[in-house]
């Protein structure tokens, strides 16, 4: 994996190779709501209070590492300069407790700086686990603490399915070091491979490792890399860039129609994601705006006990020139986001309808998706009419309530969900459809019809 820069130990270069959008669930949380307690991940003990002498040193050390990294310097001065003023103000003189005080200090520089990246942290444990990190083995585990829980999450792959019309859907809710879950992610997309379109769901992905980016974003184009971004780092005056991959574990997605879910949630490297696919015009972005974090980040000591999270450079886009920063990633189809999965199904449902070969799957999958957003009503006296035993009492349906129901053989009974006003689907068998035929008014019989075209038709019983 790239490095961001140089430095004389492997700690401080495992630490740089927390990539570009490294920043975990709880740290967003944190910051977007401005809450009075920081991340304490690892405290078992009550933490001792703070004297003023320790809050000086804190304020102290967050000013160099603004001065000295962050990506802006002008929004660097401005933050510290805030920061010297609230402090001579007497604005943190009351506070004792530690976490409390790294909570204040975060807000107080997000609502400078307006970077939900910026964060400060109440984590002696970590601070003490990057001191004594000096193997290769002590570093690996030092950014691993960032993600902890990794392996129970899946690596973000948290479902994988299938879905009606030969649609295949992944819920990615981070994107996991690919050292740790690369892996996962070749079974995700192998176990894909002959799905007709895919939905990728990232409303709650809050972002993570950059070179899983890479590697996703990889499957969606042919081998000749492309680049995903260029990364300006303010230290060094340095430029590095991010491409897809020459090579990746299975079989491409080239050509099967993309689309990405978003919302508000939808965070830091995952909007490196959806920005990177929506101006090489490869995905179609469906729900609302995403968060608008897009600087890379570094976590580092301040402290023995306070840690800072501090954007270091920005992302420029090959084809905007710029990023999404404070803007987040507009979708081209905007609906509510609870509503982005249904509404990408039947968008890439009714674009398979445009291929011929795909035409009767598509459009099987399309009507009951349909039926489920916009409910067909069937008046009362017609699906009464349609009640009565069919072939020798082999299967019997009954009208109860609003609903008609259909029984084989004494087995359980399933509701029959109105595709129109004489056919109907089955929730629990997708595959099959309960279709009336009726004759001069009169109900003769029904056909059992299903997704591979083929028909069996049932006699009404006299």
């Amino acid at each position: 994996m790239r490095t961001y820069g140089r430095g004389p130990t492997l700690n401080l270069r495992i630490n740089e190779m927390l990539h570009m959008y490294k920043i975990t669930h709880s740290l967003k949380m944190l910051t977007l709501a401005f809450l009075p307690f920081s991340l304490t991940l690892f405290a078992q003990q009550p933490a001792a209070q703070l004297t003023p002498a320790e809050k000086k040193l804190v304020i102290d050390s967050i000013s160099r590492k603004l001065a000295d990294v962050y990506v802006y310097p002008e929004a660097a001065q401005k933050m510290i300069a805030a920061l010297s003023a609230k402090y001579s103000n007497g604005d943190y003189n009351a506070i004792t407790d530690p976490s409390r005080f790294a909570g204040k200090l975060a807000a107080d520089l997000a609502d400078v700086s307006k970077d939900r990246h910026v964060n400060i942290t109440f984590d002696p444990a970590w601070v003490q686990a990057s001191k004594k990190a000096l193997s290769k083995k002590d570093s690996l585990e030092l950014l691993n603490r960032d993600f902890p829980n990794a392996r129970a999450d899946n690596f973000g792959f948290r479902k994988v399915a299938i879905l009606d019309g030969n649609v295949g859907y992944i819920n990615l809710t981070k994107f996991y070091d690919p050292g740790m879950g690369g892996e996962t992610a070749a079974s995700a997309m192998s176990f894909l491979q002959h799905i007709d379109a895919l939905i990728i769901d990232l409303r709650q992905n809050d972002g993570g490792r950059g070179d899983m980016v890479q590697l996703i974003a990889s499957y969606f184009f042919d081998p000749d890399p492309v680049m995903i971004v260029d990364i300006y780092s303010r230290t060094g005056d340095q430029h590095r860039q991010d491409w897809t991959l020459p090579y990746v574990p299975g079989k491409r997605m080239t050509d099967k129609p993309l689309y990405l879910l978003t919302g508000p949630a939808t965070f830091s490297a995952a909007e490196s994601f959806v920005y990177f696919l929506k101006n090489r015009k490869r995905a179609t972005l469906v729900g609302q705006t995403t968060g608008g974090g897009a600087h890379p980040v570094h976590h580092s000591m301040l402290t023995d006990r306070f840690t800072i999270f501090i954007p270091f450079a920005r992302p420029i886009d090959p084809v905007t020139k710029t990023d999404w920063e404070g803007a987040g990633v507009a979708p081209h189809i905007a609906v509510p986001e609870k509503e982005a999965l249904v509404v990408a199904h039947m968008t890439s449902l009714e674009g398979l309808l445009k291929d011929p070969a795909e035409n009767r799957n598509a459009a099987w999958a399309l009507a009951s998706l349909k039926a489920q957003v916009h409910p067909v009503v069937v008046p009362d006296a017609l699906l009464k009419s349609y009640a009565g035993s069919y072939a020798g009492g082999t299967r019997v349906l009954t009208f109860e309530k609003g609903k008609m129901y259909i029984q084989r053989n004494g087995e359980p009974r399933y509701e029959l969900v109105p595709v129109s006003s004489d056919t109907f689907s089955i929730a629990e068998m997708p595959y099959l459809r309960i279709k009336m035929n009726l004759q001069n008014g009169k109900t003769t019989g029904l056909e059992r019809q299903y997704n591979d075209g083929s028909i069996l038709k049932d006699l009404r019983d006299k």
